[in-house]
């Protein structure tokens, strides 16, 4: 039977590693959990080394784990009937439109409580965000709002547009926040500089105002994002795909007339992103696939059988298909071996956002 199999101490040991590598840079790690649909266990698995703020896009992933020990972001523009629930489940979102911002003043009131947010600011992503020249406005109308916050500004890269963030765009960036600050007279506590993207940047240049960056395809497929390439010292393999054979048969290539041994695998295009699928140590090749099938060519290996298993690695896309499809199973372990890995790099006690 196909399955997800989900390597939770993999995830545990890729979020120490980046931890500890963002708490020296003094940059506030945020995972983010949409890639793998707010996964219960995965969160609490992370919790369990004292993880507790979060980031999500979607409400119904966020609701799946509730705990007053857990704090989440929302870093998608809610919806009109996604307000109440946004201030109720979340203690800080991501806004970009005034009149969605008057509203949730209006419900934080109704519902007695303070609701903080980060204003998302369109850089050079050109997906949403305020234009850097209303800014200011904004700002001015919000600080009048008895139940808003603005707890500061985020930005974006590489989620529209494949445009890699440079050191000219992290100057460019605290340049802006400056004069913002300066024309506003606040002093913003959060500047969130964007995704698993600006790691390099984190790495090799001081992100001045930037304190939190917000990281979930390298949390999770253990690869930095602006070349594919992984990272040495994180698991690529967190989380794979485990599928079933369930016909080998010979076929002929109509186009080239060669022969060759193909296998039906038990997934299909209804399951996962197949064009991000990589077989993981098989010598075999992906043909294609329609709905409910995936066809393989087996380039001659005539040991495999009916029911043997065959594992693939997961693209972003596909992790995230395979995460929210509920027909996939989806399985956990804990794998002593990585448990007793010996961590040469200090981590702290986590601190919450």
């Amino acid at each position: 039977m196909a399955k997800v199999k989900i390597n939770l101490s993999k995830i545990q040991y890729n979020a120490r590693v980046l931890y500890a590598l963002f708490n020296q840079h003094n940059i506030q790690f945020t995972p983010v959990i949409k890639c793998v649909g707010g996964d219960k266990q995965i969160v609490d698995t992370l919790k369990n080394i004292g993880i507790t703020h979060f980031a999500d896009a979607r409400i119904d992933n966020i609701t799946k784990s509730l705990d007053k020990d857990l704090t989440y972001t929302m870093i998608r523009t809610p919806n009109q009937n996604e307000l109440e629930d946004v201030v109720r489940y979340t203690k800080m979102s991501m806004q970009t439109e005034m009149s969605t911002i008057r509203q949730l003043n209006d419900i934080a009131e109704q519902q007695r409580v303070k609701h903080q947010i980060l204003l998302m600011v369109d850089w050079k992503d050109a997906r949403e965000g305020i234009l850097t020249y209303d800014v200011v406005d904004y700002i001015k109308e919000i600080l009048n709002m008895h139940h808003i916050s603005i707890a500061g500004l985020s930005f974006n890269f590489m989620c529209f547009q494949s445009i890699v963030p440079t050191d000219l765009d992290v100057d460019m960036v605290n340049q802006f926040v400056s004069s913002v600050e300066l024309e506003t007279g606040i002093r913003f506590r959060v500047i969130s500089g964007g995704n698993s993207s600006m790691l390099p940047q984190m790495l090799y240049s001081d992100l001045g105002k930037i304190n939190e960056l917000r990281i979930g395809e390298t949390l999770f497929r253990g690869v930095e994002t602006t070349t594919g390439q992984p990272i040495a010292s994180l698991f690529q393999d967190a989380i794979i795909l485990e599928t079933e054979i369930v016909e080998i048969k010979p076929r002929v290539n109509i186009t080239t007339g060669q022969h060759y041994l193909q296998a039906i695998i038990d997934i299909g295009n209804l399951d996962t992103d197949v064009s991000e699928i990589k077989p993981l140590h098989h010598q075999i090749k992906v043909l294609g696939a329609t709905s409910d099938h995936v066809m393989l060519d087996l380039l001659n290996h005539d040991h495999y059988q009916v029911g043997d298993k065959i594992q693939f690695s997961l693209g972003y896309k596909a992790l995230a298909q395979s995460m929210y499809m509920p027909n996939l199973a989806k399985s956990y372990v804990y794998d002593e071996a990585v448990q007793k890995v010996k961590y040469d790099f200090n981590t702290p006690k986590l601190k919450k956002h």
